[in-house]
C-alpha cells in the first residue's frame, strides 16, 4: 500500500510540474500578445481566462497531492 501511494504521488508530481509549464507558457504567450496587439483583443481575453483556468487546475493538483502525502504519513504511522 505504501508503494502503491509512492508512485501514485510521483505521478501526480509529474501533473503538477505539467501544469506549471503550461501557465508559464500560457502567461508568456499572453503577455506578448497583449503587447503587440493590445489588451481589447480576443485572444487576450482568451489567455487571461485560460491563466485562470490554469491556477484553478494547479490548485486541484496541488490538493490532491497533500491528502495523498495525508494518507500516505497515516499509512506510515499506523
Amino acid at each position: 500500500m505504501k508503494e502503491a501511494l509512492k508512485e501514485e504521488i510521483g505521478v501526480w508530481k509529474e501533473n503538477l510540474k505539467a501544469v506549471i509549464y503550461l501557465t508559464v507558457l500560457d502567461i508568456s504567450a499572453t503577455v506578448t500578445h497583449i503587447y503587440k496587439q493590445g489588451l481589447f483583443n480576443l485572444w487576450s481575453f482568451v489567455g487571461i481566462f485560460s491563466i485562470g483556468v490554469l491556477l484553478i487546475i494547479y490548485g486541484a493538483v496541488w490538493l490532491k497531492i497533500s491528502r495523498l502525502i495525508k494518507r500516505l504519513s497515516e499509512v506510515e504511522n499506523g
